[in-house]
C-alpha cells in the first residue's frame, strides 16, 4: 500500500443548483487553477481565471455550446494547464440540469482529456467520489476538498490531480486502455 500526502480542505457551504454559485467552493477551485483553464460543463458562474468555457446548455455563458466529448475531440491542438470537470454527478442531475443530455460515459471524456493537456497540467474533478483521472492516465492526487452541504444533501468531493512526467505518454500510446 502506498502512502500519499495531499492537501485537505473542509468547507461548510449551502448547496446550490450551479456548483460555483457556492462562494467558498468557487474561491477554492480558483485557487487551484493555474495557467490556461478549460472548464467543461461550465454552468452559469464565470470563474476569475483564464477560462475557456464549454457547456451544452445554450442558456449558460460559454465560449462553446456543445457536448464536452465533441469539444475535446475537436480542439485542433489547443492545450490547457488546468481542466475543470464538473459534470452532473448522477442521472437525476443530468435530467434536471441538461434535459437528459448527459451523454457519454465519463471514462471516455477522461481518456480524451489527455490529448488536450500540457505537461504538469492539473485536472480538478468535482463529484461524489475521489476516483479522478488516476495514475494509469498519468496523474497523482495533490489536493482534496470536501464540502458539507448540510441536511439531506450529499457532500461534494473536489479532487485536484497533477500530470506525472513520462506516464501519460505511455497511456497515449496504448490503444483501448481500460484505465
Amino acid at each position: 500500500m502506498m502512502n500519499m500526502t495531499i492537501e485537505f480542505t473542509y468547507l461548510n457551504q449551502k448547496a446550490s443548483r450551479y456548483t460555483f454559485e457556492q462562494p467558498q467552493l468557487k474561491e477554492w477551485v480558483e485557487s487551484q487553477c493555474k495557467g490556461k483553464v478549460l472548464n467543461l460543463f461550465a454552468g452559469k458562474t464565470i470563474l476569475e481565471v483564464d477560462e475557456t468555457r464549454v457547456d451544452i446548455d445554450p442558456d449558460c455563458p460559454a465560449h462553446h455550446h456543445c457536448d464536452a466529448l465533441e469539444f475535446l475531440k475537436n480542439c485542433n491542438g489547443e492545450r490547457f494547464d488546468t481542466i475543470i470537470l464538473d459534470p452532473p454527478y448522477n442521472q437525476r442531475k443530468a435530467v434536471e440540469k441538461y434535459n437528459n443530455k448527459y451523454f457519454h460515459p465519463f471514462k471516455k471524456i477522461k481518456d480524451q482529456l489527455v490529448t488536450v493537456i500540457k505537461p504538469h497540467a492539473r485536472v480538478i474533478t468535482l463529484g461524489y467520489d475521489s476516483v479522478g483521472m488516476g495514475k494509469g492516465r498519468g496523474f497523482k492526487k495533490i489536493a482534496i476538498c470536501l464540502i458539507c452541504h448540510f441536511g439531506d444533501f450529499n457532500d461534494t468531493i473536489c479532487l485536484v490531480e497533477e500530470r506525472i512526467d513520462g506516464i501519460l505518454e505511455d497511456f497515449e500510446n496504448e490503444s483501448g486502455s481500460d484505465v
